[in-house]
């Protein structure tokens, strides 16, 4: 036997222009047509006993309701057709709105194609009985039923693109929930009641520990770049992680602290119970502008910082002691660069200064001549604890 291919299948009829039939044809319609208003509620109690029969889902609707339904359906072919019209473009319209009114019902998409072909095979059996009253040419009927099931096979296309719309406006709503209660726990802005009531929507226990990490991104790609990173380390699905805009930086609630985020800086909070996270995550964002300020990357916390946060405090302090001991090393011309960089490193390397020359590729008895003259011009005696501390704080703050 030779497999089938289109060319062999059966023509399709297509329902023609009904503005151009011939006279026998249009009378034969317009009163199939006045035949059909009569019948209107027999095609929704038709319609009714197949629903009830066949789709469970539609047993949160009322009789009424589903009868009320069918009569629209019928009322925009009646409409359309004694308009001179084939319903095609009117039935589309009425199919979206009566999808997304049924889907926001909880009916699933599935029965409302399968409730489509039901209504479908209905209303061609009642056309049929109509048909047979009124003589309708036999050509006419054949394009009718064809026309019909091939429009609803349009309608499954078109549930399912409903389908894909919901599909994307719950996942942006369920992202928006995510986002606020993020914000919301993050800022401290929720009482530990809320907190309490709304975790368990998202998977969270309130007295359980959780993370708080900050980051800071220019632009959407790097936001959605460090949340991928994010995501993965923590093993959290990406479409569960908890995070927030907060201020100029993103926030995120994790259930542990990741161990790499490759080349990005995120900063992490200590563990804390969700109605303690904002302190957690006041800490992360302290870290993370010292980090920024330090040219540091990874995943960061404030233990790794030593006393860098402290460089950032107190602005007239340091104006003044940037003026009583760093005005002298400013005015010491060209030579003044080359002299407060390597102060800077002889701290960094707790005073070594073979590994000093060696990151500066220098020799030895320059690293000293230089640390030597930073002591001359600044008055700051590296041998002492407390000048070597200011020394420190000054220098990384002109730096940063």
């Amino acid at each position: 036997m030779e497999p089938e291919t289109p060319t062999s299948w059966p023509v399709l009829r297509r329902m023609p222009d009904l503005a151009t039939l011939e006279e026998p044809t249009r009378t034969a319609v317009d009163a199939a047509v006045a035949r059909l208003c009569l019948l209107r509620g027999v095609f929704a109690d038709r319609f009714l006993v197949l629903a009830r029969r066949h789709l469970s889902s539609y047993d949160v609707l009322s009789d009424d309701d589903i009868r009320a339904s069918a009569q629209r359906f019928m009322d925009v072919l009646i409409s359309e057709m004694n308009s001179r019209r084939v319903p095609d473009d009117a039935l589309r319209e009425t199919l979206w709105d009566h999808a997304h009114e049924r889907a926001a019902r909880g009916i699933p998409l599935d029965d409302l194609a399968l409730g489509y072909k039901l209504g479908s095979r209905a209303m061609l059996s009642l056309l049929d009985e109509v048909a047979t009253e009124v003589a309708m040419p036999a050509a006419f009927l054949l394009a009718a039923h064809d026309s019909t099931w091939e429009f609803a096979n349009e309608a499954s296309g078109i549930f399912a693109r409903i389908q894909h719309e919901l599909a994307l406006e719950r996942a942006h709503f369920d992202a928006e929930r995510r986002s606020t209660f993020a914000a919301g726990v993050l800022s401290g802005a929720f009482p530990a009641e809320q907190i309490s009531c709304d975790a368990q929507a998202f998977g969270l226990t309130p007295q359980s520990s959780y993370v708080a990490l900050a980051a800071r991104t220019e632009t959407p790609d790097d936001a959605e770049t460090i949340r991928r990173a994010v995501a993965s380390a923590v093993h959290v699905p990406l479409d569960r992680l908890l995070l927030a805009r907060i201020g100029p930086d993103l926030g995120f609630i994790v259930p542990r602290v990741p161990e790499s985020v490759g080349r990005h800086l995120v900063a992490a909070g200590p563990p804390l119970p969700l109605d303690q996270l904002a302190k957690g995550f006041d800490e992360a964002v302290l870290t993370l502008e010292t980090a920024r300020k330090f040219a540091m990357s990874g995943v960061v916390h404030l233990a790794d910082m030593g006393p860098r946060p402290l460089v950032f405090g107190d602005a007239h302090t340091a104006e003044c002691l940037s003026a009583r001991h760093l005005t002298a090393l400013d005015r010491a011309g060209r030579s003044s660069g080359e002299i407060e960089a390597t102060a800077r490193t002889y701290l960094e390397c707790d005073q070594d200064v073979g590994e000093v020359a060696r990151r500066l590729a220098v020799h030895p008895n320059t690293v000293r001549y230089r640390v030597n003259r930073f002591q001359q011009l600044t008055e700051l005696d590296l041998r002492r604890t407390e000048d070597l501390v200011t020394s420190w704080w000054l220098l990384n703050r002109r730096r940063a």
